[in-house]
């Protein structure tokens, strides 16, 4: 045979599957072709019939569809096209209630299935959309993963399986019953759910470090950055001040702020100098991360270095971010630049330090900003004095000679102004958390601070506020919402129960939970 004639056919045989062409499926039938497949190998034997006369029907509905895409285009076919439509229309809606009644059928027959250990039964069962497994059957199911790892209704139910646990877990928790929320916990990480795995570890940091720590590992293998910082924290705790840096760097790499700021803590006082500047880039990164504490000490760098339009402008956004520490610096730089306006602001919300009280007595003095008021100048150079800012005995003996009637009627009214302002705020988000009024169980208390979630999709989240003091707030729906270190000020309901972890300086901390009520304004 001539070689070009031998090419040829090779060519053929290629093209065409060794002399045949797979025919084009037809979309009508593609939501019947795991179903199809399934009746072939492996149905449960009491569906053995159904399946059979299904497989018979799709065989036909085939057949006719095959029929009539040859001749579609043919108009000497067309009553015959015609008629061949009206059998398969019938013909599809037989189909159709087929499916479900094999559906229908499978739903009925998956317990006795679970109960004979019919495996390929239940994978059979579990092709169908429609249908919804049990408790008992997600049990069964889960002995033979990851069998069943992709499938829709396991997924599905495993995900719905895992959130109940987890808000049973933290119900718990809000009545202090650590064990029946560790349990739960451990229920919703076995069935894959990485806030579970996450939660387990934070229940076992109190008292079983070895524990937290193979809990935070897994959990960090799961995808939550932030049991890295858990891990730096327990490696503080047992004295490995070099393995927590490593869990610290991890976690900075990946762009968590708060591990930056601690790897500044870390090394800011370091000897060598290379290790200072990469400490200081570090803060730099997570104050540019928003985090509020970096911000701050940053904006005070700054300061030092006598950089004050950059120091002003850190200091600004720490303030905006709940650091109240901040108020007396940008007080301060406000009122040299001779903008009273701003610095009463902020000097008035420092004024439990000696410093902000004698500039708003020089204020209220020369009425820089504001009316002057010889009173209130005299009751704030007393507190400056009281607070051991200086000797200011000679500024109040100097204003008391000028107290007059109208200057005491003014302050009164001041007074009156900004208790009522405080009062209103209160009454509307409740006081500002501190030790005391964090431990009264359903006491209305305003949390101040960033929201950092340990994980994308989780059922509450941690706001860290002043001086690095954590709290945990319960709230899925406002967590679905809540941008990694957003600012937040929120009305609470105190829960009075805490948990206890490890803090950033390796000891123990407690966490007080709380209810989100609203967001305050």
């Amino acid at each position: 045979m001539p070689y070009i004639l031998l090419l040829t056919l090779s060519s053929l045989l290629l093209l065409t599957g060794c002399g045949s062409v797979e025919p084009v499926p037809h979309q009508k039938l593609v939501e019947y072709k795991t179903i199809e497949i399934s009746c072939q190998q492996t149905p449960p034997k009491t569906l053995h019939v159904a399946c059979t006369n299904f497989l018979e029907e799709l065989a036909t509905e085939r057949q006719l569809l095959d029929e009539m895409r040859e001749i579609k285009t043919d108009e000497q076919e067309e009553t015959r096209y015609i008629a061949l439509a009206d059998q398969e229309s019938l013909l599809a809606l037989k189909l159709h209630a087929d499916k479900a009644a094999l559906a229908k059928e499978c739903q009925a027959q998956m317990p006795t299935i679970v109960k004979n250990d019919d495996i390929n039964g239940a994978a059979f069962c579990l092709i169908f959309d429609e249908n919804h497994i049990t408790l008992d059957e997600y049990k069964y199911l889960k002995k033979y993963a990851p069998r069943f790892d992709d499938n829709p209704q396991f997924i599905a139910f495993e995900n719905n399986y895992a959130q109940d646990a987890i808000k049973k877990g933290l119900l718990a928790l809000n009545k202090g019953d650590k064990r029946t929320a560790l349990n739960a916990f451990k229920l919703a990480s076995d069935a894959n759910n990485p806030e579970g795995t996450y939660l387990v570890g934070i229940v076992y940091e109190e008292k079983q470090i070895k524990k937290a720590i193979s809990w935070h590992k897994k959990a960090v293998a799961e995808g939550v950055v932030l049991s890295k910082v858990n891990l730096a924290r327990l490696y503080l705790r047992i004295k490995l001040p070099a393995k927590a840096k490593e869990w610290y760097l991890s976690a900075a790499k990946d762009g968590n702020a708060l591990a930056m700021y601690r790897l500044f803590k870390m090394d800011a006082k370091s000897k060598s100098t290379k290790v200072r500047e990469e400490a200081v880039k570090w803060l730099d990164k997570s104050a540019k991360l928003n985090y509020p504490q970096a911000q701050y000490i940053y904006g005070l760098q700054l300061m030092k270095q006598n950089k004050k339009t950059e120091a002003q402008n850190w200091l600004e956004k720490a303030n905006a971010n709940g650091i109240s520490d901040t108020n007396l610096f940008l007080g301060k730089l406000y009122y040299n630049q001779e903008s009273y306006t701003l610095a009463y602001t902020h000097l008035y919300k420092a004024q439990d330090k000696g410093e902000a009280n004698f500039l708003l007595a020089k204020m209220y003095e020369n009425g820089l900003g504001i009316k002057k008021n010889s009173v209130m100048a005299y009751r704030h150079y007393k507190k400056a004095h009281e607070q051991d800012h200086d000797n200011h005995v000679a500024d109040m003996k100097r204003l008391q000679k000028r107290l007059t009637r109208k200057d005491r009627k003014a302050a009164k009214y001041i007074g009156k102004k900004e208790a009522k302002k405080a009062k209103a705020h209160v009454a509307s988000c409740g006081p500002l958390a501190n030790s005391k009024n964090v431990k009264r169980a359903k006491k209305t208390i305003n949390i101040v601070g960033v929201a950092v979630k340990p994980l994308k999709e989780a059922n509450g989240f941690i706001v860290y506020g002043e001086h690095e003091k954590l709290y945990y707030i319960i709230a899925p729906e406002m967590a679905a919402k809540i941008t990694p270190y957003e600012y937040v000020s929120l009305k609470t309901k105190a829960t009075g129960k805490a948990i206890t972890i490890s803090s950033d300086a390796g000891i123990l901390q407690s966490i007080y939970q709380f209810r989100a009520k609203a967001i305050c304004k």
